[in-house]
């Protein structure tokens, strides 16, 4: 059985919707109604959804606005778009931004179930379909997509191809990458082949090879919107590259950021519900130069990293982590930079394996002491510098680990036996300021959502801009941190707030509606009920005693 929300201004044309979906055959078992972008959002921070039809023209936050906020918060949801005949364009902009169809009004009844019905019915046909794919249809395919996959990842992976390479990789490929005109990003999807599938039985060596099959296509029929192309990298990562259309009549960057974050989210949220396959991605950043994929793919690589930092994060955006000073790039040697990863991620396993590799090579240079001091300062200094990326000029640990003072006066052999010591301690110390500096910024988001929470336009990335990341993280940390979602925690502020002016103020309601971030008192009074249990009303009558 389906729940349904109709979003319109017009109380005629949603009632009208609604009226006959209740009707139909479809198994639609409940349809809400909204009359605006933030009512909307409301109902869905408040219930859960299978399909939301929404008209494009509205007055405050308009069809596209409320489908930017739907795909940072519930980016599986499918919309439907109503567009008047003059505002298709609007239509097209949202089928860009993920919408599964447009309606025109007046609608027609017909069209409107043929369109509900396809929705509701799309996603739990695709992955059946790709799973029983004859054997028989993938070996025909095989060679051709050997090539096609190869050819992929020269194109990812070289950095001195020629113009003629890309011509002809790009005609090998047979997509429709583009050279010009469009903003790429890479999508590294790590698949955990470890269980999968809906039979609840033990994952045999066919089973994987199977899923892998199975999700390169899902992956690039997710992803058909941003001409997207999906292929097998090494073990159980697949590859996705995406292409963003560029614009000279708008800025795109923010409508790209959200597609980006739809992307990240798309792929996590079909491969489980097709495949019953868990998956973590890393996205790269945007760049509308086609030979700088291989820097993407090392950025997209980079961010996936991350997932040991932040395990309930399945979607990580290496721009995120640059502008937490995480990842902040340099010339180093790679066994330098294999212990500097392990150790900002905090997997204490693979950094105890490279420390005790790195040690073996210094203790073999014990012999050429101007060698020695190169190898081990280039090691401790970087290290050590990982402080000043996490603020700690002025703390008592950037005197104490500080490689003059830590080191002072042993002889290189001791440096040696200590050097695993000192990693360990700073470890440590690092851990402890990226758990101090995560709480900040929650404090941060908390103390902006006490300051605008009566601003009945707040959204999200309103919260975002303040701590200058973007949507996803600040919606990822906010749980991470208090175990409470952004929205959850407004809507309380918003509804505290009303008590307060009920129960020592005259204010009526539809007074207090607007001043705490309501615009309806209609839907305030909802919130309020679903909050309190009771009315305004009935809550002012037994506070006061009347």
């Amino acid at each position: 059985m389906y729940k349904i929300l109709v979003v319109d201004d017009e109380p005629t044309v949603s009632a009208g919707i609604k009226s006959y979906l209740m009707r139909s055959e479809l198994g639609i078992e409940h349809v809400e109604t909204a009359l605006n972008g933030f009512e909307a959002l409301d109902c869905l921070r408040m219930d859960t959804y299978d399909l939301v039809l929404t008209d494009i023209q509205m007055g405050m936050m308009n069809g596209i606005e409320l489908m930017e906020a739907i795909l940072l918060e519930q980016p599986h949801l499918p919309v439907i778009v109503i567009s008047a005949h003059e505002k298709f364009d609007f239509a097209k902009r949202a089928l860009r931004l993920g919408a599964k169809d447009y309606l025109i009004k007046p609608v027609e009844l017909d069209e409107l179930m043929r369109v509900v019905g396809k929705a509701l019915q799309e996603k739990k046909e695709m992955g059946r379909l790709t799973l029983q794919r004859p054997e028989a249809d993938r070996s025909q395919d095989g060679h051709l997509l050997k090539k096609r996959h190869e050819a992929l990842i020269e194109l990812v992976t070289e950095t001195d191809l020629q113009e003629k390479d890309y011509e002809d990789l790009l005609r090998e490929i047979g997509s429709s990458l583009k050279e010009q005109g469009y903003w790429y990003g890479i999508a590294a999807v790590h698949l955990n082949l470890s269980k999968g599938g809906f039979s609840n039985q033990d994952i045999t060596l066919m089973d994987r090879k199977l899923l892998k099959y199975a999700s390169v296509n899902i992956l690039e029929e997710s992803l058909s919107d941003w001409c997207g192309v999906a292929f097998y990298g090494f073990g159980n990562q697949l590859v996705c590259v995406i292409q963003l259309e560029a614009s000279d009549n708008v800025d795109t960057r923010l409508p790209m950021n959200s597609q980006l974050n739809l992307i990240g989210q798309t792929i996590i949220i079909n491969l489980k519900q097709y495949l019953n396959v868990d998956v973590t991605v890393g996205m790269s950043t945007l760049n509308p130069d086609l030979s700088m994929l291989p820097k993407l793919m090392e950025e997209a690589n980079a961010a996936i990293e991350w997932r040991k930092l932040h395990p309930d994060n399945n979607v990580l955006y290496y721009e995120d982590m640059s502008a937490l000073g995480n990842m902040r790039m340099m010339e180093w040697a790679a066994k330098v930079e294999e212990i500097v990863l392990h150790m900002k991620t905090v997997d204490e396993a693979k950094l105890a394996q490279e420390l005790q590799s790195a040690v073996k090579i210094l203790a073999n240079l014990l012999h050429s002491e101007g060698l020695f001091h190169s190898c081990f300062g280039l090691l401790v200094y970087r290290l050590y510098g990982l402080l000043f990326d996490n603020g700690q000029e002025s703390s008592s640990s950037f005197r104490q680990y500080d490689p003059d003072v830590y080191f002072r006066g042993m002889e290189i052999s001791r440096k040696v036996a200590c050097l695993e010591e000192y990693v360990q301690g700073l470890s440590d110390v690092i851990r402890a300021c990226i758990s101090e500096r995560d709480q900040t910024v929650v404090s941060r988001i908390t103390a902006y959502i006490y300051n605008h929470y009566g601003n009945h336009e707040l959204k999200i990335q309103d919260i975002a801009g303040e701590v200058h990341f973007s949507a996803a993280y600040v919606s990822y940390l906010f749980k991470r941190e208090t175990n409470q979602n952004v929205w959850d925690f407004v809507s309380e502020v918003r509804i505290e707030e009303a008590k307060r002016l009920l129960a020592v103020t005259d204010l009526k309601r539809y007074e207090i509606s607007y001043q705490v971030g309501y615009q309806s008192p209609e839907h305030f009074s909802r919130m309020f009920k679903r909050f309190i249990g009771t009315s305004p009303a009935d809550y002012r009558k037994e506070i006061r005693g009347n």
